[in-house]
């Protein structure tokens, strides 16, 4: 069979079956999140007993579908595994996504023996595999999925990762700050399809611009490398390398049974081919929401505005230490600023405007805008970050206006956005209860329609932001050398 084509069917697949279907259980969860998803094509449930799940018919047996299966979702017991791969093979399925646990990441000589028995099968049928202990895949132009609450839509971003758990946590957190995905891979111990076959095929996928990945280890160091070169030099490609202390990579082994490899030689290899390196599931985050929102600045001078001043002390020392520069205003430009806050309030006392600015006791939409316009307009800025303080606008004792000053503050933000262009970014910390976060969340929503990225933390977007700018100057210094 060609292998190729087979990978084809991974992600566009024109039925799936899956085995281990039972009213309640993880089957019926993977049949219900195909349904859901609005998965266009035909779905077959398996189970020795027959009957129904969710309104659709249950099939004793792969072989006793009517019609041809291209992928197979395997919810069923690991020593039950070997028998479906034959059965599979017979049918002509093309590939089979095994979420099933209890092989080689067990330790057990059970587990590593099962291992190496479906892989002497997958190179006999021909059958690709994906897996085992893995979710598979996420592809919502055809509503393949295994949640039903990813977005529906299509995105630039595609996503690879080793562990279930971490890509249904970076899909959910990356879709709530407005990232939409091409594609996205669980696959976890990687017996036959691994990390370098998926980011070969996604170098060259035209929905996909931008590539995330979290690695546990690799199964072909030379042509993991090789992939990396030709990728990076395509497209951006932000890694989670997992498991790079002594202590984690034990616990690695226990997790998908991969070999970890040492910090040093990542850290080289990762440098060499160009790729962003991070550290953990947030940084990720940040870096896919990064690539998706935020245009390119010209440069690293940052105006940032928000509220209370220690907040914009901290500002300022997060962005320095980034390797940004605050530059102050001009004195004329201070003046016409300073002049325009007393169109909204008697005084400008309590407030900072020289770079951060402190900005909050107006308590108008009209004087943030007038503000931030001219911060915007001003060409000795190549950044904009407005941050704000969720928490800080609960306060009982300053009357109504105050609290809604988050949403005034942001609408500010949006309007100059649109109207100017300049490379903006927003920052909302400070969550503190469950209304914090609900407010965040409806914030966050309204800048991601608008479409500017969203950070939790200061740090966390100076971190990222210098990471992106970083990543567009070695592409830069790059083109000129090959001038």
């Amino acid at each position: 069979m060609d292998k190729k084509k087979n990978l084809e069917s991974i992600f566009n697949p024109t039925s799936v079956a899956i085995a281990g279907v039972a009213p309640g259980n993880l089957g019926q969860a993977f049949l219900d999140s195909l349904l859901d998803s609005g998965f266009q094509g035909r779905v077959y449930p398996l189970n020795p007993k027959g009957g129904e799940v969710s309104g659709v018919k249950v099939y004793a047996n792969i072989k006793d579908v009517p019609e041809p299966v291209d992928y197979v979702i395997c919810c069923i017991p690991a020593p039950a595994v070997p028998q479906l791969i034959k059965d599979c093979a017979a049918k002509g399925v093309k590939v089979i996504s095994i979420y099933t646990a209890g092989f080689s990441e067990s330790d057990s000589r059970e587990g590593k023996q099962l291992e190496t028995e479906i892989i002497h099968l997958v190179k006999a049928s021909g059958i690709r595999i994906l897996g085992p202990n893995c979710l598979g895949v996420y592809h919502p132009e055809v509503g393949l999925s295994y949640a039903s609450d990813f977005p529906k839509e299509s995105g630039r971003v595609a996503l690879i990762c080793q562990s279930g758990g971490s890509i249904i946590y970076l899909i959910r957190a990356a879709a709530l700050r407005g990232v939409r995905f091409s594609k996205a891979v669980s696959y976890g111990n990687a017996c036959d399809i691994d990390e370098s076959e998926l980011l070969e095929y996604l170098t060259k996928d035209v929905e996909t611009k931008i590539i995330a990945a979290y690695i546990e280890g690799v199964k072909d160091g030379p042509r993991f490398h090789r992939v990396l070169k030709e990728l990076s030099a395509a497209k951006p490609l932000i890694i989670l390398k997992a498991g790079y202390t002594p202590a984690g990579a034990r616990a690695v082994a226990s997790h998908t049974g991969a070999l970890a490899g040492s910090n040093e030689v990542w850290d080289r290899l990762l440098q060499q081919a160009g790729a962003i390196r991070v550290y953990d599931l947030e940084e990720l985050v940040d870096m896919m929401v990064t690539f998706s929102y935020l245009s390119l600045p010209k440069g690293r001078r940052v105006a940032t505005c928000g509220g209370g001043g220690g907040f914009n002390v901290l500002a300022t020392d997060g962005y320095a230490e980034a390797g940004f520069i605050l530059p102050p205003l001009p004195q004329q430009l201070h003046k016409e600023i300073s002049q325009e806050i007393r169109n909204f309030v008697k005084t400008d006392a309590g407030m900072i405007l020289n770079n951060p600015f402190d900005i909050t006791n107006i308590a108008s939409g009209e004087g943030h805008y007038a503000i931030l316009k001219r911060l915007a307009d001003y060409k000795g800025f190549d950044l904009l970050v407005t941050h704000l303080s969720i928490n800080n606008s609960e306060w009982p004792y300053v009357g109504a206006s105050y609290n809604i000053w988050p949403d005034i503050f942001t609408d500010a933000t949006i309007k100059v956005h649109h109207e100017v262009g300049k490379p903006t970014a927003v920052v909302i910390h400070g969550i503190l209860s469950t209304r914090d976060l609900q407010r965040t969340l409806e914030l966050q929503q309204k800048c991601c329609e608008a479409g500017l990225p969203v950070y939790h933390s200061i740090t966390s977007a100076a971190k990222a932001i210098d990471r992106f700018l970083r990543y567009h100057e070695k592409l830069q210094a790059a083109a000129r050398e090959g001038c």
